[in-house]
């Protein structure tokens, strides 16, 4: 491998995102040990993972998930890199609040496109976060994936542990991470950015599990939410449901962040308005009613949540959209350092550490006229 290559694999080691329909990865910063590096281009040294419907749901079925125990946050690997090594950033809180009290607060974000667009630009929604936060973060963003697995589509079979995924989505990703699927199948979608990051993560370490889906399952009109199953991975619900008991399995000590989808506008292809998140159905629902799928198995499973479609984390709105959003449905720059703060703020008081006094009611969604 040329130096050139070496040091073009190492300034992406960390920050790759996937997401569907989005514009495709290139490079960013990461920060990983020499260590790490090593491993990653020394096989000899590689460490691997380890192996490990409707609108109208009952309440019956959705709490009955309860069970699940609290979970932890994602995030992506965040820090500097020079053109001589990767440098590991330490966490500026002491190391001693994060779930995983091991130094770094580190980060896995998981998603769409919206995770995913402006990968390497220092301007995503993971970079950002990392940056503000000094944190290790892990995009595995991939555009245009759903959380769910198409009805077409049997998913993992635990009997004999074969699948027929023909996407990277949520539950595909989970169990790349678990090392009981292969990425080689999907040398189309996921690139050698995605695979570096894959391997460069160590789940029991993770602090933070930070997953955002929606607008893809509500594209492609998948269930919502499968009363019978509540881990049934062909419904939105049971997809995250199920995913984020795989990543419990590698991660315990992990907590998890559930992000809804973003508000948005839908235009026809005249540049018509023809509606809103809210108003706007392919059929089983408009996206608010995936978004509050979304909430409700944060709160079942003892999550963290963001609602970025209600004005729970910040003002995007009918008002506002504008300036939140570049394209009707991603954010734009502002947006994304607004989205970033948010989460900052969550995962600050999840830690036990927000200064409220200093910074605001944690309560009072953030506006973007202040950024």
């Amino acid at each position: 491998m040329s130096s050139h290559n070496f040091l073009s694999v190492a300034s992406l080691l960390v920050s790759v995102t996937l997401i569907t329909g989005c514009a495709s990865p290139s490079v960013s910063n990461l920060g990983v040990s020499s260590q790490e590096l090593s491993a990653v281009i020394n096989p000899s040294v590689t460490t691997s993972n380890n192996s490990i419907n409707s609108s109208s749901a009952s309440e019956e079925y959705l709490s009955s998930d309860s069970s699940a125990t609290d979970s932890t946050y994602n995030a992506e690997a965040a820090s500097t890199a020079s053109t001589e090594q990767a440098i590991v950033t330490k966490d500026p809180y002491g190391g001693g609040n994060e779930p995983v009290p091991d130094g770094d607060l580190q980060l896995v974000f998981i998603g769409d496109s919206q995770f995913d667009r402006w990968r390497n630009s220092s301007t995503s929604i993971s970079e950002l976060v990392g940056e503000e936060m000094n944190a290790l973060h892990y995009n595995l963003g991939v555009g245009g994936t759903c959380a769910a697995v198409e009805r077409s589509q049997n998913g993992f079979n635990t009997s004999n542990g074969e699948n027929d995924y023909e996407e990277a989505n949520f539950t595909a990703i989970c169990h790349m991470l678990r090392g009981d699927v292969s990425t080689d199948r999907y040398s189309n979608i996921l690139n050698q950015e995605f695979n570096i990051v894959l391997d460069t993560i160590k789940p029991e370490i993770v602090d933070y599990y930070i997953i955002e889906y929606g607008y893809n399952d509500y594209y492609t009109a998948v269930d919502m939410y499968n009363e019978e199953n509540p881990y049934d991975e062909h419904t939105f619900y049971g997809a995250l449901n199920q995913g984020i008991k795989l990543l419990k399995e590698i991660s315990p000590y992990a907590h998890f962040i559930i992000c809804t989808p973003c508000y948005c506008r839908f235009y026809n292809g005249s540049g018509k308005d023809m509606g809103d998140a809210y108003n706007v159905t392919k059929g089983l629902g408009s996206l608010a009613y995936y978004a509050d799928y979304a909430l409700k198995l944060a709160d079942n499973i003892g999550a963290r949540k963001l609602d970025a479609i209600g004005g729970g984390a910040f003002n995007l709105n009918s008002y506002t959209y504008k300036e939140y959003l570049e394209d009707s449905v991603h954010l734009s720059y502002k947006g994304r350092v607004v989205y970033a703060k948010a989460l900052r703020r969550i995962i600050l008081d999840d830690m036990g550490i927000y200064d409220s006094e200093n910074e605001g009611d944690i309560n009072i969604p953030l506006s973007i006229a202040n950024y």
